[in-house]
């Protein structure tokens, strides 16, 4: 998923891919705030519903993800200005590539907490 708006679609009337035309309608409905106080970048995918967060590692950011369906519904960013320092394009701009469903885990529930 993307921090910058979608892409306009193509000229002379192609219509975009259906991953596409999905990726354009979740980004357009993402909702993105940075917490100044904690120093952590949030970003949600359409309007807000209950979610587990799951820690990438990989990525250095928390995945929030709804447990019935395992649908990635947003993420947050801790650290983010050494986050941005490190992940960044040299213009401010950064991309996250997320799963649009991600697993929770081997026995795919929940962790109890």
């Amino acid at each position: 998923m993307s921090s910058s708006p979608p892409p306009t679609p193509p000229p002379g009337g192609e219509r975009p891919s259906f991953a596409e035309e999905n990726a354009m309608r979740i980004a357009s409905e993402s909702l993105t705030h940075y917490d100044e106080a904690s120093d952590t970048y949030h970003c949600s995918y359409g309007p807000p519903v209950p979610a587990v967060t799951v820690h990438d590692a990989d990525r250095g950011l928390l995945v929030r993800v709804e447990p019935r369906s395992h649908q990635v519904v947003g993420f947050s960013i801790p650290d983010f200005k050494a986050w941005h320092a490190a992940h960044a394009e040299p213009d401010g701009n950064f991309e996250i590539d997320l799963p649009p469903i991600c697993p929770l885990g081997s026995d795919e529930d929940p962790p109890e907490g």
